[in-house]
């Protein structure tokens, strides 16, 4: 192999010149009063292009060329691989160094000497990657950006597979986000008012748990050809992720987001199933010309809104402003400060009453996270379980407050003459199913601490065990062995099949507080709660009422034989203090009577 020593590292060769040394004889003999290194660089920069070597003990990269291809400082020519992290798109830099891996250089074979990988760079450019075997543990090649010569052969009605479908998305034929960034630089270009709405489907990853991926993705591509209908070809559209969407057009009535809610929030059927869709947006407006707003930064704003829509609730729709910028440092600020609270114990378990329906006493507790922050004081779980989530402190949070609840409900067992069955609720998230130690864990706990059985009792969503349902009842089918009951939450919300229902090993079924706080004033949302607690008869299921607010709720669900409750008509989660004061007083009061 030829000696390519353009980095200053001996690489080996065989034919006794350097590679650097080889380019310049012919470039001299071509040209002779053009400086070798000056032409190579200039060649280079011509064509998008970086030349790199990469060591593979010291996982070191050296470039040559232009940096501002790869968007490096301009001083970044020896970097770590690790340190490219920032530069790419998550997960890239990790499968660029598989790739580099897959030459396996240690071992001399010579069956795969070239390597080949396409990737993604944070602003949405695409570099191909592309190199070869160059001595024991080094690799050289080149990195070529390839996003220009995209864009001409696109608008030059180039019809080449990789460089037509690299910005469509191909499943709704719409642009993808490197296409939509494209497009609307285009667009925005030209004179004119416009509005760019970027619509996030609300949970669709319940219905993709649901109804599977390729049903799911039906609901997708109907939902962009509704799209295509409401906006034509004017507008530039585009499926950025999973489930976002985006319209980028002139300012008109009515509003962008408005056609946009009436064209995507129509019901639909897939699979047998009812959808019925509804999206949080959020809109930019902007001024199009020489001075216009670039399309990345314009998409991080509109990014940013749907943030805030979300955060008012489903289905909620809000503008860019500046204080946005504000609000999404404080996120980062957030995130910091959590994960300190894990360490420094500010997460606590506070404890909501369940209340046996017909006889007013106690039978139990829900666990329910609450963060403690010195400064802030109690922030609800729903403005950090959304952080915990993104940063993987779910698992521990579950462990946190399980452990305490355990723990409380042993002391008050030992303190209190407890009704028979008694018992606390803990929730558990998705990712603590899947975790591996789950049943040992809460093996151990009540083992130790001498629970009976069923006296901590697990709660789940549809969502976290239709995602997987034979996985879930084993985990479940476990649970119950190692003495904990098992219910199932939110029940009615989702999308549950009822097949499924009967196969799961559920003690408990939950009806979910929607319902329940409607029932006065929409007949089917009583009909629904009459049906729940029907199944849960039939099925020899306890059923919880959430959302009970006053004692008319209470006696009605008593009437329809709903045995069980809990909610603000009782007690508000209660610090573990205030917990076993209730808990006492009501263990007093039905002694009384």
């Amino acid at each position: 192999m030829t000696d390519l020593n353009l980095f200053g590292w001996k690489m080996g060769g065989t034919t006794g010149k350097s590679g650097e040394a080889i380019l310049k004889d012919a470039i001299d003999n071509g040209r002779p009063n053009l400086d070798a290194r000056q032409a190579l660089m200039a060649a280079l920069k011509a064509a998008d292009c970086l030349v790199w070597s990469y060591d593979m003990e010291q996982r070191l990269f050296e470039f040559r060329g232009d940096l501002k291809n790869l968007g490096l400082p301009a001083l970044w020519n020896r970097v770590f691989i690790d340190d490219l992290a920032p530069v790419f798109e998550a997960g890239e830099c990790e499968r660029l160094e598989a790739v580099l891996k897959s030459l396996d250089v240690h071992t001399g074979r010579e069956a795969q000497d070239h390597v080949q990988c396409l990737l993604r760079l944070k602003d949405h450019r695409l570099v191909y990657f592309k190199g070869a075997r160059s001595g024991k543990a080094h690799i050289v090649g080149t990195c070529t950006d390839l996003s220009r010569d995209l864009y001409l052969q696109r608008s030059e009605g180039g019809q080449g597979l990789p460089l037509q479908d690299i910005n469509t998305d191909p499943l709704t034929g719409l642009c993808n986000r490197t296409g939509f960034l494209l497009a609307a630089r285009a667009l925005l270009a030209k004179d004119g008012d416009y509005d760019l709405v970027v619509a996030d489907l609300n949970r669709f990853r319940r219905l993709n748990e649901a109804l599977g991926h390729d049903r799911a993705d039906m609901v997708l591509a109907l939902l962009a050809g509704r799209l295509r209908d409401a906006f034509g070809e004017a507008a530039v559209l585009a499926r950025l992720g999973e489930d976002e969407f985006a319209v980028l057009t002139q300012r008109g009535f009515p509003r962008v987001s408005e056609r946009m809610r009436g064209a995507l929030e129509r019901s639909l059927s897939v699979a047998g199933f009812d959808i019925h869709p509804t999206f949080s947006m959020g809109a930019v407006s902007i001024e199009g010309g020489a001075g216009a707003l670039d399309s990345a930064e314009l998409l991080r704003r509109a990014e940013m809104a749907v943030e805030a829509a979300k955060s008012k609730g489903a289905g909620g729709v809000a503008s860019y402003k500046r204080d946005l910028e504000s609000d999404g440092l404080t996120r980062l600020a957030l995130e910091a400060e959590l994960r300190k609270a894990f360490i420094s114990g500010e997460i606590h378990a506070w404890f909501q009453p369940i209340i046996n329906l017909d006889t007013g006493v106690i039978t139990g507790f829900e666990a329910l996270a609450r963060w403690v922050h010195p400064v802030r004081g109690v922030i609800p779980p729903d403005h950090f379980l959304g952080a915990a989530r993104d940063l993987g402190l779910m698992s521990d949070l579950g462990t946190i407050i399980m452990t305490a609840s355990v723990r409380m409900l042993k002391k008050w067992m030992t303190a209190y003459d407890l009704p028979q069955g008694f018992f606390i609720s803990v929730n558990l998230s998705a990712p603590e199913i899947e975790r591996p130690n789950l049943i040992d864990d809460v093996s151990r706990l009540i083992r130790d601490n001498g629970l009976p059985n069923g006296a901590l009792k697990l709660e789940v969503t549809e969502s976290d065990v239709m995602h997987d349902p034979v996985a879930a009842a084993r985990v479940l089918d476990a649970l119950r062995d190692a003495g904990a009951a098992v219910a199932l939450d939110d029940f009615g919300t989702g999308f549950s099949s009822l097949s499924y229902l009967a196969k799961l090993p559920f003690d408990t079924l939950k009806v979910d507080r929607s319902f329940v706080l409607t029932m006065r004033d929409e007949a089917s949302s009583e009909k629904i709660v009459r049906a729940i607690l029907t199944l849960g008869r039939d099925m020899g299921l306890d059923v919880v009422a959430e959302g009970v607010e006053d004692q008319g709720l209470a006696d009605r669900l008593a009437e329809l034989g709903c045995h069980m409750g809990q909610g603000y008509g009782f007690a508000k989660p209660l610090k573990a203090p205030d917990a076993e004061a209730f808990l006492a007083a009501s263990l007093k009061q039905a002694k009384a009577a």
